[in-house]
């Protein structure tokens, strides 16, 4: 009977070193978290602006904005709204960059000798910037300047096909972005 009373207050003794470890480490649990911001109120209505684009590939903003409205309507405290509809928030975000950079070489076969040198595997990397504003004010409430997102894709036999495949793969990328942007907005990480 000790015994067995023993080893219950060693567990708790034990629990409570490791919540006290676990508090010096860090360690915080996002969901109990309490949100001072207050754009995190749920129900506010948020619109997005369209992207503004600077880079020479047209037509990938479009692509992002997509994303990111999809993202807010399945992951975040936010009502959408339309393109003219008051909004409590206004979330803008401008593509400063878009390259494609090969990043593998193939050394061609027996049969394929003038694939040689040609690109096996493209890189695509996009550089954004993102401000949330105050949809009442129009001052900037938060702001992520020079957000870079990169991925990497297989092309099948050269250069050239990664043309016919390219907005697919903007739009995995576009997918990546928008849920890794909301992710670490909403999580207040910097």
């Amino acid at each position: 009977m000790i015994g067995l009373r023993a080893s219950g207050f060693g567990l708790r003794v034990a629990g409570i070193g490791l919540a006290v470890i676990g508090l010096a480490c860090g360690y915080r649990r996002l969901d109990r978290q309490p949100r001072g911001q207050a754009w995190h109120r749920k129900g506010d209505t948020l619109r997005l602006a369209p992207f503004r684009n600077t880079t020479p590939r047209l037509g990938v903003e479009d692509r992002f904005e997509k994303a990111l409205s999809n993202r807010v309507v399945a992951a975040s405290p936010w009502k959408l709204v339309g393109k003219g509809e008051a909004s409590r928030w206004i979330l803008q975000g401008t593509l400063e960059k878009y390259e494609v950079r090969p990043v593998g070489l193939s050394l061609g076969n027996d049969k394929l000798k003038a694939s040689a040198g040609s690109a096996s595997r493209v890189e695509v990397i996009v550089v954004a910037s993102m401000e949330l504003l105050d949809g009442q004010t129009g001052a900037v409430v938060q702001s992520r300047r020079g957000l870079t997102f990169s991925n990497q894709y297989r092309v099948d036999q050269n250069f050239a096909s990664f043309d016919n495949r390219e907005l697919a793969v903007v739009d995995s990328l576009a997918d990546d972005f928008a849920e890794s942007f909301l992710t670490q907005f909403l999580e207040g990480a910097e």
